[in-house]
């Protein structure tokens, strides 16, 4: 779908609906002794919720696993958990991050000095729960609580939420609304001619939970973003054949023998897949590194967006719902650092507290068409990324919180290169910042650097 077809639409369910932004009950924001409610307890939902206690905001996060930490904690269960809720987190054995934890902090709560630029899963986790105690942010929370309806009551949005620990339904009135559920939910499946005659295993990256099972297998990897690369360097040398299809340019690392480079799929057959040059690999297993898509399954047309799984709007500043300002998202956003969640979750806190006011509804308007306008596709349109530092100087500007220092930028633009010039030691380095726009990297030994952490269990 062109732009152009995109704005227009917009703009019809803008304007046609009486509800525009002008004449919206939701446009009135509530007062300070209004009720919030979280949606997620992971990264974003923890970053937003730190602010919202800070401004003494009465509020409650909504996590539906029994424990906090969202995409970092680390689930054995495949599909669906022991309550029989849908398994949320992609974390698997051995991750280690892929960025810097610079650009990952939140904001006055640095990992220990000591902590290795790129630690793993476990390690990130722990820093998650001791951000969680350091504010006593579990007060606030309340897990094993799966939101399932967030509709639009006239002046006010009636959350409903499944309590898997008595199995029954509750809505509750609430002012305000954050959206915290993350980015990698929905996984996105491709379908290819006879691929269901395929008779082999078939799983997404987010099922993927440890390299161990697929020894000495046949396996087909399908794609390269960050999941895709990783899994090659976990499962090059240990697989019997390691068959990935890709297009992605980068500096091939020195994989096993037993690593083969394929091109686009052309279909399956029961024992292999067929490629658009014509050739033709057995293989056991396949394993989808395909990307996500946005999901709110839990929202209706009463939310005033127009939604698909690349995109939502219309969202000022990547976050408010133009047309219900109560409403706020942390993490619709593409190619950008960690860390803009958490200066979003400030943002969003101070909003909710009253310590700024949004522009006018034709400035918010005016805004978000500039920012459309400059993007070709749909899919582009909650895209920040070279446009990451300028973003942060604007969170800033309007909200009065910290500003994020172009460094961040600097230091996120270099790892993305690196990752893909030298994909097998970029992570043996560790940087320290040592002003807004310097940073120095020195390598450190590599081996077992890595697996140090520095954090308490909580």
């Amino acid at each position: 779908m062109s732009l152009l077809i995109v704005l227009r639409t917009t703009i019809l369910l803008l304007c046609l609906n009486i509800v525009f932004i002008g004449t919206s009950n939701g446009l009135s924001l509530p007062e300070k002794s209004s009720y919030t409610c979280v949606i997620g307890a992971g990264y974003s939902g923890l970053a937003v919720s730190r602010y919202l206690k800070q401004h003494g905001v009465n509020f409650t996060a909504f996590e539906a696993a029994r424990e906090v930490g969202g995409t970092w904690r680390f689930d054995p269960h495949v599909g669906v958990d022991e309550d029989g809720v849908p398994v949320f987190t992609s974390q698997y054995k051995y991750l280690r991050v892929n960025t810097p934890r610079q650009t990952m902090e939140f904001d006055e709560f640095p990992f220990p000095s000591t902590t290795p630029t790129y630690p793993d899963g476990p390690c990130f986790y722990k820093y998650l729960k001791s951000f969680v105690k350091h504010f006593d942010l579990m007060t606030n929370i309340q897990v094993r609580s799966l939101v399932t309806s967030v509709t639009w009551a006239g002046d006010h949005w009636d959350l409903t939420y499944f309590r898997t620990e008595d199995h029954n339904n509750y809505t509750i009135p609430c002012d305000y609304v954050v959206i915290a559920n993350g980015q990698y939910v929905l996984p996105v499946v491709p379908m290819f001619p006879g691929l269901e005659s395929f008779q082999g295993t078939i799983c997404h990256s987010h099922d993927y939970k440890a390299p161990e099972p697929y020894t000495g297998r046949r396996v087909l990897l399908v794609g390269a973003g960050a999941s895709g690369l990783d899994l090659t360097v976990q499962l090059h040398n240990i697989t019997a054949k390691l068959v990935h299809s890709h297009h992605l340019k980068y500096t091939k690392p020195n994989y096993s023998e037993r690593y083969v480079k394929k091109p686009d799929i052309q279909g399956f057959v029961e024992n292999g897949v067929v490629f658009k040059d014509g050739s033709f690999e057995e293989v056991d297993d396949v394993i989808f590194c395909t990307g996500y898509e946005y999901y709110h399954p839990f929202l209706d047309e009463s939310s005033g967006l127009t939604r698909s799984g690349k995109y939502v709007m219309p969202l000022y500043q990547h976050i408010v719902n133009m047309r219900r300002p109560t409403m706020t998202f942390i993490g619709v956003v593409n190619r950008v650092i960690t860390k803009v969640m958490d200066a979003q979750a400030a943002y969003i806190a101070s909003l909710i507290a009253g310590k700024f006011e949004l522009p006018s509804e034709q400035e918010m308007l005016d805004a978000w068409f500039d920012h459309a306008y400059r993007h070709k596709t749909a899919k582009e349109i909650n895209t920040v990324g070279p446009e990451m530092d300028q973003y942060f100087a604007k969170l800033s500007k309007e909200a009065g919180i910290t500003r994020n220092p172009p460094v961040l930028t600097h230091i996120r633009d270099f790892n993305a290169k690196n990752r893909l010039e030298d994909l097998f030691n970029y992570r043996d380095y560790d940087y320290e910042i040592i002003d807004s726009r310097s940073y120095k990297r020195w390598y450190n030994g590599g081996g077992k650097r890595g697996e140090e952490c520095p954090i308490e269990a909580s």
